[in-house]
């Protein structure tokens, strides 16, 4: 249906439609050495929906993760760079450092997280920055924060992370095993209970003339919306959906997000000298 600010895009976002709507060009095949439990880094344009087919759609940020094996059965390690672009080109970053359980959910035992604004002329804006380090200790996590603030949560079953869950998604089978039950750390801050994960299938569909078989998990639970993991034959992640929202595996995330800073940037540094005159 014909709206004044385009066509509504009407369905869920899929990656044949993410296609269809120019956010995801050809995805790149995995590297024949790639192993999921093994060495790597993926990183992700975070690009979101307007509602329309033709105007509104954006790329706000990169998500990169890097993933760095442990002996055999032993914690790993994973670090987390997020940036997000906000109105005149300020900037949220997220950085964390988190060593992970070798389990099904890599449940998150120790972390380091950064938050950090940048004005839009680059100035880092130290009032709204955070700096905190946590463990988990018999189900309590334990955070002190930069300032020396300290506070306890306890937290009741398994437990993970949404980043976490961008890993752990890639180590589980593509069957309908039993689904996996849990509470889940967003951003490693705020607590979402009773989530649940579970394998929905395999799809073939149509992107950039070719035809792809991607295999999808789903999440749901309290307090989020639904997320829909599409992951390739070799078990690599390739896009994560939740409601407007999509993390799409793309090895020029960076380049591009940097880009349409500057590009914001500019923009605003132009209007406000304007103003000026």
């Amino acid at each position: 249906m014909a709206q004044k600010n385009g066509t509504i895009v009407g369905s869920p976002l899929t990656p044949a439609l993410l296609s269809q709507l120019s956010a995801i060009g050809e995805f790149i095949a995995a590297p024949e050495d790639f192993r999921p439990d093994g060495n790597w880094v993926s990183t992700y344009r975070i690009w979101t929906c307007h509602g329309f087919l033709e105007t509104g759609n954006q790329n706000v940020g990169f998500l990169r993760i890097e993933r760095t094996a442990g002996k055999a059965n032993q914690p790993f390690m994973l670090k987390v760079r997020q940036e997000v672009v906000q109105a005149d080109g300020l900037l949220h970053t997220l950085e964390a450092e988190i060593k992970c359980l070798n389990n099904q959910l890599s449940s998150p035992v120790q972390w380091h997280l950064r938050s950090n604004f940048l004005d839009p002329n680059r100035q880092n804006m130290h009032d709204l920055g955070t700096d905190e380090r946590a463990v988990i200790d018999r189900n309590i996590i334990n955070v002190r924060a930069r300032d020396g603030h300290k506070f306890r949560r306890e937290v009741g079953g398994p437990l993970t992370s949404d980043w976490c869950l961008f890993e752990a998604v890639q180590r589980l089978k593509f069957d309908k095993e039993p689904s996996l039950n849990f509470d889940m750390l967003e951003g490693l801050s705020l607590l979402k209970q009773g989530q649940r994960l579970s394998y929905s299938g395999a799809y073939p569909m149509k992107m950039s003339g070719k035809n792809v078989f991607l295999h999808r998990f789903d999440q749901l639970g309290d307090g989020i919306l639904p997320y829909e993991y599409w992951l390739d034959n070799n078990h690599r992640l390739v896009a994560a959906v939740s409601m407007n929202k999509a993390y799409i595996l793309d090895e020029q995330a960076e380049k591009t997000i940097r880009q349409r800073i500057e590009q914001l940037r500019k923009t605003y540094r132009k209007t406000k000298n304007a103003v000026r005159k």
